[in-house]
């Protein structure tokens, strides 16, 4: 009963750590997404928006970063003002 209720958790485990992981490419894009929020609400003069986003923007380079490295990718550039997203590829 033991070796079944391990094997279980195993096959669970393994099953849920490849599901709903992004790539550094794809953290990377979210992050300049929240770099252009970032950009549109300061230009609006809505500064605690932008400061939120511009945050956002830092936590997920810092995520598309390590993803990175993980993958044995090349190191994204940080945001700065002025980034605008990569248009979408067709799939």
């Amino acid at each position: 009963m033991k070796i079944l209720i391990c094997a279980v958790a195993i096959v669970c485990v393994s099953a849920g750590v490849g599901c709903g992981a992004a790539t550094s490419r794809e953290e990377q894009q979210k992050a300049l997404v929240h770099q252009e929020n970032s950009d549109n609400a300061a230009d609006a003069g809505a500064y605690g928006v932008a400061g939120e986003e511009q945050r956002a923007a830092q936590d997920t380079h810092h995520d598309a970063v390590t993803k990175a490295i993980d993958e044995g990718a090349p190191i994204p550039p940080q945001t700065k003002p002025g980034d605008v997203p990569a248009p979408p590829t067709p799939k």
